[in-house]
C-alpha cells in the first residue's frame, strides 16, 4: 500500500443511502472489535475507542499524512528516518475564549433576520447566516493584536480560503499544481498569509489552517444544531428554561453529525492494531461519527434513552455520561486548540434559536464532500 491511497480520505462521498459509499462503509463498520478496510484501496478505519485513542497520541507513528489543502506534509520516507517533529497544539486561553465569545454573540445579533411580521415566516440559509460571526469570532480570538477593521478583513480573507479549498477538497484527487483550482486557492492562501505577517503573526501558515478549521468546523456543526433544533420543536422548548439542556443538545448534534468525522493518519511502519497486523504505510481513518455509535461511549436504550442513531440530548444531562468521549475535536497533540470557544459559539447559538419556532422545510440529507453538512442547509424561522 502506497502514500497514493491517503488521497482517498480526503474525498468522502456521500454514501447515506449507499452501502457502498464511504458513510455507509463506516456505519457498517460501528462495532467491529478489529480494523476494518472501508474499500480494496483503504482507508482502514480504526473502530474502537481505545485503539483511535492510542493512534492519534502517537504522532510519530502516525502522524497526518497531508495538510488542510491536500498536499502531503511531508515525504513518508524521510519521516519514517528521521521522525516527525511533535507539535502539539495549545487549547487557546480563557480570555482568548472570552473575547471570541462576545464577538459571536454581537456579531449574530447583527445577521439573525428580524422576527417575520403578520405571523409570516422566512427561510434562513444556515450556512451564510454563520459566515461572519464565525469567522470574525474566531479571528478575534486567535488574532487578538488586529483591530476590528483588520479582523473582518482577516476574517474575510479566511473565508475566502475557505471557499477556495472548497473545490479542492471535493474533487475527485487533488488538483495539479498548475489547475485553476490550485491556483485560486494559492492566490487566496496568500492574501490571508500576507494579512496576516502586517498583524506580526510569524508562523503566518500554522495560523491559516487554524482559522480556517476554527471557520469551517463551527459553521458546519452551526448548521447541524439550528437543523436539529428545526426538528425537534419539543427539545428547543424544553430547552428555553432549561439551561443544561443547551450544551446537551450541543453534544449531541456532534456525536451524530461531527463535521470533521474522519481523522486521517498513517502508519509509517508495520503496526498492529486490534491484533492485525497492518503493513508500512497503510492509510487509517479514525471515525468520531462510528465512534459516537458505541454503547461504552453514549448512554442508550440501556439507560433509557432513545437509540443510539436517535437525537436524543438527554442523555447527556446525566452526571454519568461522558460528552465528547466519541473525540469530536480529535485526541492527543493535534486536538483541536478552539474546543472550548467552539462550544461557546455553538451553546450561544442554541439560546437564540430556542424560542425562535424554527421548523424544517423538508427531508435534509448529508453532505460529506468536505467534512458532514446539512442539505439543504436551511430552516424556516417563524410561521
Amino acid at each position: 500500500m502506497g502514500p497514493d491511497a491517503l488521497m482517498s480520505l480526503a474525498t468522502p462521498e456521500d454514501g447515506t443511502g449507499d452501502p457502498d459509499g464511504i458513510l455507509g462503509a463506516v456505519a457498517s463498520a460501528v462495532g467491529s472489535p478489529t480494523p476494518v478496510w472501508l474499500n480494496p484501496r483503504g482507508p482502514v478505519l480504526v473502530p474502537t475507542l481505545a485503539d483511535a485513542r492510542a493512534v492519534l497520541k502517537d504522532v510519530r507513528r502516525f502522524p497526518i499524512p497531508f495538510d488542510a489543502s491536500r498536499r502531503p506534509l511531508a515525504d513518508l520516507g524521510a519521516a519514517q528516518s528521521d521522525g516527525r517533529p511533535d507539535k502539539p497544539t495549545t487549547s487557546l486561553a480563557p480570555d482568548a475564549v472570552a473575547a471570541g465569545r462576545a464577538v459571536f454573540v454581537a456579531e449574530l445579533a447583527s445577521a439573525w433576520p428580524p422576527a417575520p411580521a403578520d405571523l409570516g415566516e422566512i427561510t434562513v440559509h444556515t450556512l451564510d447566516l454563520l459566515r461572519l460571526p464565525v469567522s470574525r469570532s474566531t479571528t478575534a480570538a486567535l488574532v487578538p493584536a488586529a483591530d476590528h477593521a483588520t479582523r473582518d478583513r482577516i476574517a474575510e480573507l479566511t473565508l475566502a480560503w475557505v471557499d477556495a479549498l472548497a473545490p479542492v477538497i471535493s474533487a475527485a484527487r487533488p488538483p495539479r499544481r498548475w489547475s485553476a483550482e490550485r491556483r485560486r486557492e494559492q492566490r487566496a492562501l496568500r492574501d490571508l498569509r500576507a494579512a496576516l505577517a502586517e498583524v506580526g503573526v510569524s508562523a503566518s501558515s500554522a495560523m491559516a489552517t487554524a482559522l480556517a478549521a476554527g471557520v469551517q468546523v463551527p459553521i458546519a456543526a452551526g448548521a447541524w444544531v439550528l437543523q436539529q433544533l428545526a426538528a425537534h420543536p419539543d427539545v428547543a422548548d424544553e430547552a428555553v428554561t432549561d439551561q443544561r439542556l443547551r450544551l446537551a443538545i450541543v453534544w449531541e448534534t456532534l456525536r451524530l453529525y461531527p463535521p470533521t468525522w474522519l481523522l486521517p493518519r498513517i502508519a509509517l511502519s508495520e503496526s498492529v492494531i486490534g491484533g492485525v497486523t497492518l503493513p508500512a504505510y497503510t492509510p487509517l481513518v479514525v471515525s468520531p461519527r462510528a465512534l459516537g455509535q458505541l454503547d461504552e461511549v453514549a448512554p442508550g436504550p440501556e439507560s433509557g434513552f432513545k437509540p443510539l442513531t436517535d437525537f436524543d440530548p438527554t442523555r447527556w444531562c446525566d452526571d454519568t455520561a461522558r460528552p465528547g468521549a466519541w473525540l469530536p475535536f480529535g485526541a492527543g497533540p493535534h486536538a483541536c486548540p478552539g474546543r472550548n470557544l467552539a462550544l461557546a459559539q455553538l451553546v450561544h447559538l442554541v439560546e437564540r434559536g430556542v424560542g425562535q419556532h424554527l421548523r424544517s422545510p423538508g427531508p435534509v440529507r448529508i453532505d460529506a464532500s468536505r467534512g458532514l453538512r446539512p442539505s439543504p442547509a436551511r430552516v424556516v424561522l417563524g410561521g
